[in-house]
C-alpha cells in the first residue's frame, strides 16, 4: 500500500518552490504507481479471457466492459486504500502537475522527448473527458497497452503514430475550451512555445481550436499558480466563496446529529444549508471547486464499508447515515454552484 495522495501533495510543494526537478521525480513515481496498478488490471482481465474465454472474442470484449470497473475498484483499493474517482483525481493532478514541470522548466523541456509529452496530454484530456461516468480505466485501455516486466510497468504509450497524437489533441482540447480544464489547452501551447514550435501545423491547429488567449495570461508558471490560488484568471478555475464558517462554532456545532438539533434539508434556507453543508465537508473561506471535490472525496472514504466491517451494527448503521449526509451535501454544492 502507498501513500500516493501524500507523494503528490510533496511534488505539489515543491513545485511551488521553484524545485521543478526534485517535484518532477515524485510526479513520476507516483504516474508509476498507478500505471503498474492499471497494468495489473490489464493483465488479470487479459489472462482470464485467454483462459476461460478462448476464441470468443465478442465475449470476452463484454466480459472487460462489465467487470472493468469492478475489478480496477478492488485492485486500486488493495494498492492505495483508494476508490476508482480517488485514484483517479490523484492520476489527473499527477499529469497536471508533472506536465507544468516540463513545460516551465528550460532543464526538463530539452530532455524530456516531445512523444513522451504529448502522449502525456493525451491520457490527461482523455482522463478529464471520462472522469464522469467511471469507465476511465476502461477506456484508457482501449487504446494503452502497458506492458508489465516483472511486476513493473515497461511502457504506458498510446498506440499511435505523432500525426494522429497531434490531430487526437487539436480535437479533445476543443472539448476543454468551456470548461474549467481549459487552462490545460494553454499549457499545452505554451510547451509548444517554448520548445520553439509555433511555426508547425499542430500550433496553429491547436490555436484554431481553443481560440485567443486571455489578455492577462502570462507563460510563467508561478503566474499560473498565482491565478489559480485566487481564482483571477480567465479560463481558469474559478472559486466559490463560502462564509466564514469560523464564527458560527463558538455558537453552534454541526455534525452527523445537526438533524436531530433541528436541521432538515427540506425546510432549511440556502443560508442554513450552506453553514451546515460546509461544515460537513470541512469547508472555510475561498475554496476552489476542484478542493471541494477532494474533501468529499476524503471525508466519504472514511466511512468505505471495508474499513468499517469489523464494527457493530450500530455503528456501521451511524456510518451509513453520515455517509448518506456527505453526499447530500456535495450533492447540494454541486447544483448550487454549478459544476
Amino acid at each position: 500500500m502507498s501513500n500516493i495522495s501524500g507523494l503528490r501533495d510533496t511534488a505539489d510543494y515543491l513545485f511551488e518552490q521553484n524545485r521543478t526537478n526534485e517535484a518532477s521525480v515524485i510526479y513520476n513515481e507516483v504516474y508509476r504507481q498507478i500505471w503498474n496498478s492499471i497494468g495489473s488490471i490489464h493483465e488479470g482481465l487479459s489472462d482470464f479471457s485467454k483462459k476461460y474465454l478462448p476464441k470468443k472474442v465478442m465475449t470476452s470484449i463484454e466480459f472487460r466492459n462489465h467487470y472493468t470497473y469492478n475489478v480496477s475498484s478492488t485492485v486500486f483499493y488493495q494498492w492505495f486504500r483508494m476508490d476508482s474517482e480517488q485514484v483517479l483525481n490523484e492520476f489527473i493532478f499527477t499529469l497536471s502537475g508533472h506536465l507544468k514541470c516540463v513545460s516551465y522548466s528550460k532543464n526538463l523541456i530539452n530532455n524530456v522527448p516531445k512523444e513522451d509529452v504529448l502522449n502525456e496530454f493525451v491520457l490527461l484530456y482523455t482522463l478529464i473527458n471520462y472522469s464522469t461516468d467511471g469507465s476511465w480505466v476502461d477506456q484508457i485501455l482501449k487504446y494503452i497497452t502497458p506492458k508489465i516486466d516483472h511486476d513493473q510497468i515497461d511502457k504506458a504509450r498510446p498506440n499511435l503514430l505523432r500525426v494522429h497524437t497531434e490531430k487526437r489533441l487539436v480535437k479533445m482540447s476543443s472539448q476543454l475550451v468551456n470548461t474549467d480544464w481549459n487552462h490545460l489547452n494553454f499549457l499545452l501551447v505554451d510547451y509548444l512555445i517554448n520548445r520553439g514550435d509555433k511555426n508547425t501545423s499542430f500550433f496553429k491547429g491547436m490555436l484554431n481550436s481553443i481560440g485567443k488567449r486571455p489578455s492577462n495570461y502570462s507563460n510563467n508558471y508561478k503566474t499560473h499558480e498565482k491565478y489559480e490560488r485566487r481564482g483571477k484568471q480567465e479560463g481558469y478555475e474559478k472559486y466559490e466563496r463560502y462564509e466564514k464558517y469560523e464564527r458560527y462554532e463558538k455558537y453552534e456545532k454541526y455534525s452527523s446529529s445537526s438533524k436531530s438539533k433541528g436541521f432538515d434539508s427540506k425546510t432549511a434556507t440556502d443560508v442554513q444549508k450552506a453553514r451546515y453543508y460546509g461544515n460537513l465537508l470541512e469547508l472555510k473561506g475561498t475554496i476552489s471547486k476542484n478542493e471541494i471535490r477532494k474533501r468529499y472525496l476524503k471525508i466519504v472514504a472514511q466511512y468505505h464499508p471495508d474499513k468499517l466491517e469489523s464494527l457493530g451494527v450500530d455503528l456501521r448503521t451511524l456510518a451509513e447515515e453520515k455517509t448518506k449526509d456527505i453526499n447530500e451535501a456535495y450533492d447540494w454544492i454541486k447544483n448550487k454552484h454549478n459544476f
